[in-house]
């Protein structure tokens, strides 16, 4: 199984990929390679044994569309064609972090976040709008109404990601809230037509996740436990002197194998350009 990132530069000097590469180094050693789709940050390692960066543009030309691509399920729908990708994939975020072992089995659980049929209060916004967009969408069409955007690392095969496609592509689009949530509309598809295994994110009680304010290192080192495999933040969470910084850099001290100790603006640009002939052919 590999690992897949859909990543962009962050206002931090791309510091979360850097623990979340040190958590899949740390914790899941039976991933086989590491894929960094989108942005390249100057610290990933040359070794594309190990890990390997695909541009936007390296594979946008598949349906001629627009850079950067911005569309979740388009994204899924792209990297799909990265040839050398396994046909297993844990798809990650940067602000996905492990902070345990994970095995393959556990890997491989469909973690949902609700059953969106439960829910009253639709609220309003822009995550909010399109993620009922997706529900109406798929309940009109007998689908099951769960949302996976649980913010952790998630299961999928290319298998997946082709039927859902097959069956939705009209209905996908290139803007980043219009249309369908990727992950809500692919895993729904695999429930009605695949092999699940349907986890409760919140039931399970491996994930922790910090938003909105910085939290001390004396709230973080209290609120994760021993129990706690999947960590989340966001950019107000992860701001500069957050306590969790401080717990981060004391849970993965040392550079894993998947950082390079040479900034890649002292590197002659090989891999990456090799990388680019691949996929633009």
């Amino acid at each position: 199984m590999d690992a897949l990132f859909f990543f962009r530069h962050s206002r931090f000097d791309d510091l979360e990929l850097q623990y979340a590469l040190r958590g899949i180094a740390q914790h899941t050693p039976w991933i086989r390679k590491v894929w960094v789709f989108g942005d390249r940050p100057e610290f990933l390692s040359g070794d594309r044994a190990l890990i390997e960066h695909v541009s936007h543009e390296g594979l946008a030309r598949i349906g001629g569309y627009r850079t950067p691509i911005t569309n979740f399920f388009l994204m899924f729908w792209v990297s799909s064609h990265i040839p050398d990708l396994s046909q297993d994939i844990l798809w990650f975020c940067d602000d996905f972090i492990l902070l345990n072992d994970l095995s393959p089995e556990h890997a491989k659980r469909d973690r949902y976040l609700q059953n969106l049929d439960e829910v009253q209060d639709r609220g309003r916004g822009k995550w909010k709008d399109s993620l009922w967009r997706t529900y109406d969408f798929l309940k009109e069409r007998d689908y099951t109404g769960y949302n996976f955007e649980t913010h952790l690392p998630t299961y999928f095969t290319r298998k997946r990601i082709t039927q859902a496609w097959c069956e939705f592509r009209d209905f996908v689009t290139e803007d980043r809230w219009d249309g369908l949530l990727g992950p809500t509309a692919i895993l729904n598809h695999a429930v009605k037509f695949d092999q699940v295994d349907l986890i409760d994110r919140d039931e399970e009680g491996r994930w922790i996740g910090f938003h909105h304010t910085a939290p001390t290192v004396e709230e973080v080192r209290e609120k994760v436990t021993d129990q706690h495999s999947f960590l989340n933040f966001d950019d107000d969470a992860f701001a500069p002197k957050s306590g969790l910084r401080e717990f981060l850099a004391e849970r993965f001290p040392e550079p894993c194998r998947f950082e390079s100790p040479i900034p890649e603006s002292f590197l002659s640009g090989g891999a990456t350009q090799e990388a680019d002939r691949i996929y633009r052919g």
